[in-house]
């Protein structure tokens, strides 16, 4: 039986720590100004400033002021995050850097935007490595917060010999047109599928194309997951508007290339919305989990105290949710902001589960 991993050939490079929990229980920052057909700009940038590991690193002013040249540094203008996060009450106008060569004076998707933001910031950062470094891609800080591997296994149904292929990630795509929830969406993703006919594959044991099944699993989890789910048509843009139920706790195990580790928790922090009837048109806002455990909903200029009750209701575009395994929920992990409510089978399960764990940054002020 063969096994190999491309293109990842050696171990890989154990990651530098970023901390996953708020340093500071920082309250809710600023609002933001539309300023004209930028909500979705708006809207991604609330999602990145409660990202906890990336508003952490931020705010400890690591980020090198020397940016070795590069006319542009996204690093340098996510500094955004401090002023956000220092100046709440007040409305802000984001960098105009931000949506240089993006814009076009007409309404984008938000979930593109936001991956260019967070690509950017990647480029910012490897130039701070040198070429001959291994798995410098595993050691920037983009994919310390947000990538990981994920791996496609191919087994050849007639000699058994198997194929293992390392494949990285920034975010997970999830197909929703045949799934109720964030869950089955997930499992589907997973599934085993056969590889037949005209999609038969070439063992290179057998020396010829044979049937066989290719299985998905996650190998390395991020830091940060984020879900887009798959609600516009590549074609014509039209919307998927059917509601997907999602949780605040999301057990990660079940999809991991090696079972029987105990249970992998995430915990929702942001949620972005499109609230319209395609692509083309509409309107993006989010909702974020403050340091201090409130939730709140960010639409433009607007920052409006919520509970998760009401964050849950809403028909997602893209979810966030940060690793929450071996650590004990303190005040700042139990939403606030409403009345009690009455546990879920999510809740439920969630319970379970812990049962079985115990400008320039300097400037800010």
């Amino acid at each position: 039986m063969e096994t190999k991993l491309v293109p990842v050939e050696t171990e890989l490079a154990p990651r530098e720590k970023v901390q996953l929990r708020w340093t500071r229980p920082y309250g809710v920052g600023a609002g933001l100004w539309n300023m004209g057909n930028t909500c979705y700009m708006n809207a991604a940038l609330q999602c990145l400033t409660y990202t906890p590991p990336l508003a952490n690193y931020m705010l400890s002013l690591q980020h090198k002021p020397t940016c070795h040249g590069m006319r542009f540094c996204m690093l340098c203008a996510m500094c955004h995050i401090n002023w956000a996060l220092h100046h709440p009450g007040h409305v802000l106008q984001p960098l105009d850097a931000f949506i240089a060569g993006f814009h076009r004076q007409h309404q984008e998707d938000a979930h593109e935007f936001l991956m260019f933001i967070v690509d950017a910031m990647q480029k910012s950062y490897l130039p701070e490595y040198t070429q001959s470094d291994l798995h410098s891609e595993d050691r920037d800080l983009v994919h310390q917060i947000f990538g990981g591997y994920w791996k496609s296994q191919i087994k050849c149904l007639h000699c058994g010999g198997i194929s293992d292929t390392l494949d990285p990630y920034l975010d997970i795509a999830l197909d929703i047109k045949a799934a109720q929830s964030v869950k089955q969406a997930l499992t589907q993703l997973v599934e085993p599928e056969k590889l037949g006919g005209e999609n038969a594959y070439y063992c290179s044991i057998c020396l010829k194309n044979m049937p066989a099944s290719k299985t998905l699993s996650l190998h390395m989890f991020s830091k940060v997951l984020i879900f887009v789910l798959k609600r516009f048509s590549d074609f014509s843009g039209e919307k998927v508007s059917k509601h997907v139920q999602y949780s605040e706790w999301l057990d990660m195990q079940p999809y991991a290339s090696t079972q029987n580790q105990g249970a992998l928790v995430y915990a929702l922090y942001a949620v972005m919305i499109h609230a319209g009837m395609s692509c083309h048109s509409g309107h993006y806002f989010s909702y974020i989990k403050a340091g201090d455990g409130q939730w709140y909903q960010m639409d433009n200029n607007k920052v409006t105290p919520c509970d998760i009750t009401s964050v849950l209701d809403q028909d997602a575009y893209v979810l966030f949710y940060v690793q929450k395994s071996n650590c004990v929920r303190d005040s700042s992990d139990v939403s606030t902001g409403g009345e009690a409510r009455a546990l879920g089978p999510d809740d439920k399960d969630m319970r379970a589960t812990q049962k079985l764990q115990t400008a320039s940054c300097r400037g800010v002020v």
